[in-house]
């Protein structure tokens, strides 16, 4: 299910919760001045059957999800999961007054307000936490299935920090730079590695993040990125003063860098070839011919 459904149940457990809360606190409260009780006392019941039926049903989301494989969970979710099912037996308790302890009727109010709290923070922390997320960030536009598809980069972030390392360093992954359909292919190689770990929402989202800042457009060349390959992936076999400091022609660069690339065949796939000659062929022979 999306996270803006579960959003949405979320909240609206939330309200009615609230709902629950208010109208037994007028019923408690307000008893001789209060007109039509049955109708408070039917509303209270029927709000409470409501707030179980949407609690259970997210609690086997959040189950599902937290079961999924060895998924990482952050502080907040842990958090967060141990606050959504402290709720349970609180639950419990106030059923138990209503229909085996009327004597401690006076007390519904109370355990009413202490599972409100508790769904408050836990709604806040999670779907509160998703609706800021998405209030100014950046999004990219991909095609999913045939249909275009919006996605957030900063969830798609937190996918590739979270899920990617369960398997290899983040280095790894910031190491390369790709064309979309590199980025694509490769993601969907990885999460049939393990396809509990990461869900089709969560590769298109990391994919998203990983295109926009890690992406190479074959049909640009683009200095920038030249040097920033040059500077992240040259390093490792030399010092980066080496390259600056060499009088190479634009074909001789184009010659010293395959030559690289038969020490080290997975040093830079082609489109990063493309865009490493671009830098060197531009900038660096530019100076030479100049002297």
């Amino acid at each position: 299910m999306s996270p803006i459904i579960n959003s949405v149940l979320a909240f609206s457990l939330l309200c009615v919760g609230i709902v629950a809360v208010t109208l037994i606190a007028i019923l408690q409260g307000r008893k001789k001045q209060v007109n039509h009780p049955k109708f408070f006392k039917w509303g209270h019941r029927i709000t409470g059957y409501i707030f179980i039926v949407l609690y259970l049903f997210l609690c086997a989301i959040m189950f599902q999800k937290f079961t999924m494989g060895s998924v990482f969970l952050s502080s907040k979710d842990t958090i967060h999961a141990y606050i959504g099912i402290s709720i349970f037996p609180l639950i419990g308790i106030k059923v138990c007054i209503i229909y085996l302890f009327r004597r401690y009727h006076q007390s519904l109010v109370v355990y009413g307000v202490l599972i409100l709290i508790s769904v408050f923070i836990t709604v806040t922390m999670s779907a509160g936490y998703y609706m800021v997320s998405l209030t100014g960030d950046q999004f990219i536009t991909l095609t999913h299935n045939g249909k275009p598809l919006k996605v957030n980069l900063k969830i798609g972030r937190k996918v590739v920090h979270e899920k990617c390392v369960k398997c290899h360093s983040l280095e790894r992954v910031y190491s390369h730079n790709k064309t979309e359909a590199d980025w694509r292919y490769y993601v969907s190689r990885m999460r049939a590695k393990d396809p509990e770990n990461m869900n089709e929402l969560e590769e298109i989202q990391a994919i998203g993040y990983l295109v926009k800042n890690l992406g190479i457009d074959d049909s640009k060349m683009d200095i920038e990125l030249g040097l920033k390959i040059i500077l992240s992936k040259c390093g490792t076999c030399h010092p980066i003063e080496r390259i600056f400091r060499s009088k190479k022609t634009a074909d001789e660069w184009i010659e010293t860098v395959e030559k690289m690339r038969s020490f080290d065949p997975f040093l830079l796939n082609s489109s990063e070839v493309r865009q490493v000659n671009y830098f060197l062929g531009t900038i660096l022979a530019k100076q030479e011919n100049e002297e």
